[in-house]
């Protein structure tokens, strides 16, 4: 495919309508040139200055898209005619209808989100944690408070969009995989259980079992195959994708009803159980973070939870609201790390 045929796969992945065979493609032609992703960049930028605009007349879209395609087409069959240049030395002699195009493209598209809305489409946003949303392959989600996830009902291709922080159970369907869309990233599996924060500054997707594939949607950074116990960090200032291995996921319970420790020590406890609870743990004596704890902690119970680890380590505690600080004399058989 030359690159002025890669233009409306750049559209719709914009619009978010790009199957998964497709935006893989579309990475692929991104990431085998910088020139391919300055393309896609300046075209990001027309998009992103078009929603600016408020159109005052009234444009038949098809006819102008399918114009602007054909002048492009007629553009560089002419060039072609006169010089046996490479195909990447074309994307100048086009830029004055590409520009032009463009911008109208942009406007077209600004206008029709003025004028148009997605029909049917199903979203749930959490107003409580650990709301869970069943799709309709089976699949079950567990968003976090404020999460936000959407996809259309007859979910032909297993595909959803997420904003927040979610724990998907995804049912095993070779094949249709499983695709999740942040603003900056695409998530595919086949099935497998997994957590994916996304936040204004980086999207983490951390496996706990099966296999995922993480790439960025503008597709610089090729993907990342994770598997369990490995995480996938985008960085969105740096826009850089990075990969961490031997992540203790017994760290991530926000999702749980309940948690359990065996022989652990309080160090590795409590910034497990402020982020379970939603409160702030501090240790009045250093010495204290070597204390080994077993047990299990019931989310609904707070307050019964800190009965029971400061009666079987021997501790006391004072609470201020969601701010609590325990005090004792240490454990004898601490372990020391």
């Amino acid at each position: 495919m030359t690159e002025e045929q890669y233009i409306p796969l750049i559209h719709r992945s914009l619009t978010d309508q790009l199957s998964t065979e497709e935006m893989n493609h579309l990475q692929e032609w991104l990431a085998a040139d910088t020139h391919h992703q300055e393309i896609y960049a300046d075209i990001v930028e027309g998009w992103e200055t078009a929603n600016n605009y408020e159109l005052l007349v009234t444009v038949n879209t098809d006819q102008a898209y399918s114009q602007f395609l054909g002048n492009i087409q007629e553009k560089n069959t002419t060039t072609t005619t006169k010089s046996h240049a490479p195909v990447r030395r074309l994307w100048p002699l086009i830029s004055t209808v590409a520009a032009v195009g463009l911008l109208l493209i942009g406007v077209i598209w600004a206008w029709k989100a003025t004028q148009t809305v997605t029909p049917n489409l199903v979203a749930t946003i959490a107003t409580a944690p650990r709301t869970l949303v069943t799709l309709p392959d089976q699949s079950v989600v567990t968003l976090n408070e404020g999460a936000k996830i959407s996809y259309d009902p007859d979910f032909e291709q297993r595909q959803v969009q997420l904003d927040g922080e979610a724990f998907f159970e995804v049912t095993k369907n070779p094949k249709k995989p499983f695709t999740i869309l942040t603003k900056n990233t695409a998530t595919t599996v086949l099935g497998t259980s997994f957590n994916i924060n996304n936040e204004a500054t980086k999207t983490i997707v951390t496996v706990f079992t099966g296999k995922v594939s993480f790439a960025d949607r503008a597709g610089k950074n090729g993907s990342l195959i994770l598997t369990p116990a490995q995480r996938g960090i985008y960085q969105t200032d740096q826009q850089t994708l990075n990969k961490e291995t031997q992540i203790e996921l017994e760290t991530i319970h926000w999702q749980r009803a309940n948690i359990t420790y065996q022989d652990q020590q309080l160090s590795r406890i409590l910034p497990a159980l402020e982020d379970f609870y939603g409160v702030n743990i501090e240790l009045k004596e250093p010495g204290l973070s070597n204390c080994t704890f077993t047990g299990t902690f019931n989310r609904a119970a707070f307050k019964d939870a800190l009965e029971t680890l400061t009666y079987g380590m021997n501790l006391s505690y004072t609470q201020s609201d969601n701010r609590i600080i325990l005090n004792g004399e240490g454990c004898p058989h601490a372990v020391e790390e």
